[in-house]
């Protein structure tokens, strides 16, 4: 396999796994319509970034790393729903506190308003790109996806390896600023109580996909 070879299957894998729906899509989406497009941009790099290097960890590593993680996988799970658990508990006490204050409808910001926006936690673009980079780390059998394909690149081949990094990034990156872009749009028309709904759906949604992968593990 060459190296164009090699970005195609990156790019083919990198979007197939990227456009999965899941815990960070959700909140993703979640974080760009409350917080804005520049916030959402942010995180969404933050998951991209994960995704090529578990790409490249994948692609230097091959059948070897999906096996270790396989082996693992119960414990990977438990790790990845405790902390999704927790991030969606701490979303709705956040969600709650901020109802329960007097001020919070009289200081609730218009549609488009990207001030005082609490929902999604505070923090600048880098503090959202670092979160969602956490978030997405916690759950690396995304390296075993990646090795299923990673499999078929030429031992060795430096040029293979990189090109097929590149293309998952790529991929992953591309899906992930088209959906936080679409949805920080959306979200300068939502109003403040809308988006409080999305953030309460957003989080139990979360909630239940930890619940999900805790069962499974």
């Amino acid at each position: 396999m060459d190296a164009t070879a090699a970005l195609i299957a990156g790019l083919a894998a990198g979007l197939a796994i990227a456009v999965q729906i899941g815990a960070v899509s959700l909140l993703l989406v979640e974080t760009s319509v409350s917080r804005g497009m520049r916030i959402g941009v942010a995180s969404g790099l933050g998951v991209a970034t994960v995704d090529l290097l578990f790409a490249a960890a994948a692609a230097v590593a091959g059948g070897t790393a999906g096996a270790l993680l396989s082996a693992h996988e119960g414990e990977i799970r438990i790790v990845a729903a405790a902390t999704l658990a927790g991030i969606a508990l701490y979303g709705l006490a956040t969600i709650w506190a901020e109802r329960a204050k007097p001020e919070a409808a009289a200081a609730a910001p218009a549609p488009g308003d990207a001030r005082a926006r609490p929902i999604a936690g505070g923090g600048g673009p880098r503090a959202h790109y670092l979160r969602f980079f956490a978030i997405t780390s916690v759950n690396p059998l995304t390296i075993a996806s990646f090795a299923a394909v990673a499999t078929s690149l030429p031992p060795g081949d430096a040029a293979a390896a990189v090109a097929f990094a590149a293309g998952a990034g790529a991929a992953s990156a591309g899906w992930h600023l088209l959906l936080t872009a679409a949805a920080g749009r959306a979200g300068r028309w939502i109003t403040p109580r809308i988006q409080r709904g999305l953030a309460v759906g957003g989080r139990v949604a979360v909630l239940l996909i930890a619940a999900h992968l805790a069962l499974g593990a």
